[in-house]
């Protein structure tokens, strides 16, 4: 495989992510509770690497630090989210309202973070710094999805 800059991961992922949330809000029955289930960790597995690999060094810069804190936040509030989704009923009538609440959520977290944050990264990281941060990011989610994959196992 190519080596690629973080940016280009971070956007594969952010479109892989926008088409499974297509597909868990048109799925029905035990179909969207299992997509819901393959959202929850492919978001959990793209955030923990973001934040201990990107974000862990756009902290300390001046320039993004503000921004990186919002993405924090954001990244928290996804996490609320979806484990409140998780906890519900598919019967529910708020159910289909809270997945529409996070759809957005992450729609504008993905859009701030592609249109705000990447063009700051770029002035702060160099092209071959990139590639090595876009390593480490793929190393770093595949580890988080591993973790995740024994934990369901042991379910």
């Amino acid at each position: 495989m190519q080596d690629l800059p973080i940016y280009d991961l971070l956007k594969r992922d952010h479109e892989s992510v926008t088409e499974l949330l297509r597909r868990v809000k048109a799925a029905r029955g035990d179909e969207a509770r299992d997509l819901l289930a393959e959202l929850a960790r492919e978001v959990t597995a793209h955030a923990r690497a973001e934040e201990a690999v990107f974000y862990g060094h756009l902290l300390h810069s001046e320039r993004t630090r503000a921004r990186i804190l919002e993405s924090l936040q954001e990244h928290a509030q996804v996490d609320a989210r979806l484990a409140e989704l998780a906890l519900m009923q598919l019967h529910d009538e708020r159910w289909s309202a809270r997945l529409d609440v996070l759809s957005e959520d992450l729609g504008q977290h993905i859009d701030e973070e592609e249109n705000q944050l990447f063009p700051l990264a770029r002035q702060i990281l160099s092209d071959r710094e990139a590639v090595e941060f876009g390593r480490r990011f793929a190393a770093e989610r595949e580890r988080h999805i591993r973790d995740q994959s024994g934990l369901d196992a042991a379910e």
